[in-house]
Parts: structure tokens; C-alpha cells; sequence
């Protein structure tokens, strides 16, 4: 039997975003291939960082060093706080300024457009100025103009990528889902954070629409970090990594369910 091709579609999370490495290690320990990847903001940084060839040790190594000053600038406050410009010059520079034909693995990527108020999907093109306007949160980061088109972050439209992960082919879809919180989220503590949690409230709202078309849900609880721990990349990554374990089995039952039945549909809904 032809094995079943497999997608992983990766929530936007902002420092959060790191946490997905967990994610891809666990799932490659246990031998579950990923063929397919899509990303939304941060998420859309991990998934091409990966498509292109890095592995998780090297991603990981890659989050401990970062710091707001690698992937944000100061600029006058005209549509944003800050210029996301870096985050662009830090994909090109572990990367190169490949196109999405270049990647290992097939990847997508999400941006929201103000000029048309729909979502777009990145599958051709520039993979660094894909992920800057994935990863420009309204009023946080200045948006990313390309051909005409207004674009900020992807969560907007679809917090966690599973269309944008099917437009790419036929598979078995799992997505995580990095801002998902039991019980309340925490007083914002300042301005950065307020901009952040209301960008994450409506990016929660479509996520929910997104979780009912994955094969597979993965929710880590990174309640206790801040979507701005930088600094707590590998206490994030490990914390993922642990979640991930436990669902495997659940996961493995699933695929199995959906290769039996011929797709990737709807086989099982949650890792909770």
C-alpha cells in the first residue's frame, strides 16, 4: 500500500513560535515523515527554516540566540511600532534568498491582505519577504507591501494553516496550535503585550474553524510563558517536546485509521 503523504501545518506564537521544534523532534523520533509544512507567522518561520534542510539540533541551538533585537527595528511610528524588515534579512541569512521551488520539502505560507481582506497563500516566490509579512503583527510590525497588496500577520486569516497545508496536495493534516490557553490569559503587563493578546484573540477565533478541517490536533500548553519569552526558547522547545510524546500513540492510531481508509479525512480530531 502507497504510503499515506503527510502535512504539518504550524500556528503563528510569536516567541511562542520556538515550540514547534519540540514538535518536529518528537515526530521524528517516532518515525512520522512530514511531507508537507505550512506556517503562519513564527510558525511560517519554522516551517521554511525546516523545508529548507535544517535540523531540529540546529533549530534549536538557532532559538537560544535570538533575541527581539535579531528579527525587529526601530522605525517612526507611521503603521507600526517597529520594521519587521530583519526578520527578512535573518530567513536570507540562514538561508539565502531562495524561492518556495528551492525548499526540500513543499511549503506554504500565510499572510493577511488588508487591500482585499482575504487571506494569501504563499506557495511560489521569495520565501523571505513570505514570512516578514506572515510575521507582521498590525500595529506591533509595519506591514509588507508587495505587488500593491498591503500585508500583515497571517493569524488573522488563518491562525493555523490547515487550507493553505491541503492547497499543497492530497494528506493526512496535523496541525498545532501554539496560543491555545485553558481558562484565562494573563493582564497584559504593557503595550507590546496588549497588541500581542488581541492579535491572538482574533487569531483563536479562526482557529477554531481550522481545527475542524485537520486530520490531527496538537495543542502544547505553553500557558505559563509569555508570547515574548525569547529567552525561554529551550524551556519551550522541551515542554512541547514532552506533549508531543504523549499524543503519539494517538497520533500513530490515526494515520493508521486514515491509510486504511484510503485519505487523510477527519480521522481523528485531538490531542486533548
Amino acid at each position: 500500500m502507497k504510503r499515506l503523504a503527510i502535512g504539518l501545518a504550524l500556528s503563528g506564537g510569536t516567541a511562542k513560535s520556538v515550540a514547534h521544534i519540540g514538535v518536529l523532534r518528537a515526530l521524528e523520533e517516532n518515525r512520522i515523515p512530514i511531507d508537507y509544512l505550512a506556517g503562519t507567522s513564527g510558525g511560517a518561520m519554522v516551517a521554511v527554516l525546516y523545508a529548507a534542510g535544517r535540523s531540529t539540533e540546529e533549530l534549536e541551538a538557532m532559538a537560544g540566540g535570538i533575541r527581539w533585537g535579531n528579527i525587529a527595528g526601530f522605525t517612526l511610528p507611521r503603521l507600526g511600532l517597529l520594521s519587521s524588515d530583519k526578520i527578512r534579512r535573518f530567513i536570507i541569512d540562514e538561508i539565502g534568498d531562495v524561492e518556495f521551488g528551492d525548499l526540500a520539502i513543499p511549503a506554504a505560507v500565510v499572510a493577511s491582505d488588508l487591500t482585499t481582506r482575504e487571506k494569501m497563500i504563499f506557495r511560489e516566490g521569495k520565501v523571505a519577504i513570505a514570512c516578514q509579512a506572515s510575521s507582521s503583527i498590525p500595529e506591533f510590525y509595519t506591514p509588507v507591501e508587495i505587488d500593491g497588496h498591503i500585508l500583515v500577520d497571517g493569524g488573522i486569516t488563518e491562525y493555523v494553516p490547515i487550507s493553505a497545508l491541503a492547497s499543497l496536495g492530497e494528506m493526512f493534516t496535523i496541525g498545532v496550535n501554539l496560543g491555545f490557553e485553558q481558562g484565562s490569559s494573563k493582564k497584559p503587563r504593557h503595550l507590546i503585550e496588549m497588541i500581542v493578546q488581541v492579535t491572538n484573540f482574533i487569531a483563536q477565533q479562526n482557529a477554531v474553524v481550522s481545527e475542524r478541517l485537520a486530520d490531527f490536533m496538537i495543542h502544547p500548553d505553553l500557558g505559563e510563558f509569555s508570547s515574548l519569552d525569547l529567552n525561554k526558547a529551550s524551556r519551550m522547545i522541551r515542554k512541547a517536546y514532552r506533549e508531543t510524546l504523549q499524543i503519539i500513540p494517538d497520533l500513530k492510531t490515526a494515520i493508521k485509521v486514515a491509510r486504511g481508509a484510503g485519505r487523510g479525512s477527519n480521522a481523528s480530531k485531538s490531542s486533548r
